[in-house]
């Protein structure tokens, strides 16, 4: 009779409330976008609406986040904004094919135990966690350099995480394990000209406004000292918030209990020169034409031949995560919605005219605004490379026209679209990860993680934009 007599505690978290709160930010959302003044045409405030609903489904409810993509995406459909014809035909973008591609190649890895042999050697000495988590940050930066794209390096990255839960000393390490995966691989980006599609568009449109030619190695100057900041920051944070206290000094142990046989290890060499040939040939993509997703494709084809696995085809492909698949092909969708119907060009309007026009000639000002518009702009626009296709020609340049120097604006543009780390839709590095081995992460601990790392990237992206590029620009 006691236990019948407490009280239930006041709080959102229970069914009826969070629905009725969820409803009711719902209707105050569509009310208010769908009586925007007639500046935003109908399909721009249909597609704004359509986001702003994906995010409170994503934020506020228990629903799968690929249930609320899609469900927004059909919406999107039936209310014309997107035909059918696009939506079928998202299904044969290169990113999904890539992912496909990718995760083959993933079981086909884990099956063999290479991974297992090439994280040995940083285990041998059974290092402690934090000083491992720096070291393991500091790696994936360096393949930055080596492979085109944050999804190319998800992809591969994906069997090393694989292989290093088994000999992490705690179960409860695997989470903040899983999160520095995505979170170096995306802030690490910026280092490299070929680190994301983005880089390319800024440092065309930097030629195109300047004059100025920003090579491999300019970029690296301007970008590799930020990248590695933020990278670090990022993976500290996380030790901070996501590792339990006397963990951060726990022992990994062992990637390899013995010897590996002579049959298995001739198959691990196999794979390897299947692997170095995929990255030789992503690298080479100039000269002979073949894109990321064919070339992953043919890779994964010649994997599943018998001198590379002895698992049936069908058995691998069991392992191809569709659920994430669909999720990718909608946030695509979401985001091309956005920039179709020009709701993104809409907002970064806003965003101008919302500073002060005794500011436009502070470059604190100036930078701080464009950082913070750079920084957030994932909470609207999925798309790396489709963020800075919208900040450049709509924020950075428009800015660049007050007087200040159009090179460091739209560095400062494409920089900020480095942190995309809020939700699962936000990047796929992060999606990729939160389902690798079960459910390593969720959106609660998105949250945790972005509500301290945005405002220190947001501080690092300003240091950088007032005192350190100023001067190199200037000399180059």
């Amino acid at each position: 009779m006691q236990a019948l007599a407490t009280p239930i505690p006041r709080q959102f978290s229970l069914p009826g409330q969070r629905a009725i709160l969820t409803l009711a930010l719902a209707g105050a959302l569509g009310w208010a976008i769908l009586s925007l003044p007639q500046t935003l045409a109908w399909p721009g405030r249909v597609a704004l609406l359509a986001m702003a609903l994906a995010v409170l489904g994503w934020t506020l409810t228990r629903l799968p986040e690929s249930l609320v993509a899609l469900a927004v995406v059909l919406g999107l459909v039936l209310s014309g904004v997107l035909s059918e014809t696009q939506l079928f035909e998202a299904l044969g973008r290169e990113l999904v094919w890539l992912l496909l591609a990718a995760f083959v190649i993933a079981a086909v890895i884990k099956d063999s135990g290479l991974t297992q042999r090439m994280v040995a050697p940083l285990l041998r000495r059974q290092p402690r966690f934090a000083a491992f988590a720096l070291v393991l940050t500091l790696l994936i930066a360096a393949t930055a350099f080596v492979l085109p794209s944050t999804s190319g390096r998800a992809a591969l990255l994906l069997p090393v995480f694989v292989a290093l839960v088994p000999v992490l000393p705690d179960a409860r390490l695997r989470r903040p394990l899983a999160l520095i995966f995505p979170t170096a691989i995306l802030l690490s980006a910026g280092g490299s000209l070929i680190g994301a599609g983005a880089h390319l568009l800024a440092a065309e449109s930097i030629r195109a406004a300047t004059g100025l030619h920003l090579g491999y190695a300019a970029w690296a100057m301007l970008g590799l000292p930020f990248a590695l900041l933020a990278s670090l920051t990022g993976t500290a944070l996380i030790l901070l918030i996501f590792v339990p206290r006397g963990l951060h000094g726990a022992r990994l142990g062992m990637a390899e209990a013995g010897p590996v046989p002579a049959p298995q290890r001739r198959r691990q060499h196999r794979i390897a020169l299947v692997l170095g040939i995929i990255v030789a040939m992503w690298l080479s993509a100039d000269l002979h034409g073949v894109g990321m997703a064919a070339t992953a494709l043919i890779g994964a084809l010649v994997l599943l031949t018998p001198p590379f696995t002895s698992r049936k085809s069908k058995e691998i492909f069991r392992s191809v995560d569709v659920e994430l698949l669909l999720y990718m092909t909608a946030t695509v969708l979401m985001a091309q919605a956005m920039t179709t119907t020009g709701a993104d060009r809409w907002l970064a309007g806003l965003t101008l005219e919302s500073l002060p026009e005794s500011l436009h000639a502070s470059l604190p000002a100036v930078a701080l605004l464009l950082a913070a518009v750079s920084v957030a702009a994932h909470l609207f626009v999925t798309s790396r490379s489709a963020r800075a296709a919208v900040l450049i020609p709509a924020v950075a340049l428009p800015l660049a026209g007050l007087g200040h120097d159009a090179a460091l604006m739209i560095l400062i543009a494409v920089m900020g679209t480095g942190f995309c780390q809020t939700m699962m839709a936000s990047a796929k590095p992060v999606a990729i990860f939160a389902g690798a081995e079960g459910d390593s992460f969720t959106q609660t601990d998105l949250f945790r993680l972005a509500l301290p790392l945005a405002p220190l990237v947001l501080a690092l992206l300003v240091g950088f934009a007032l005192i350190v590029w100023p001067q190199q620009l200037a000399q180059m």
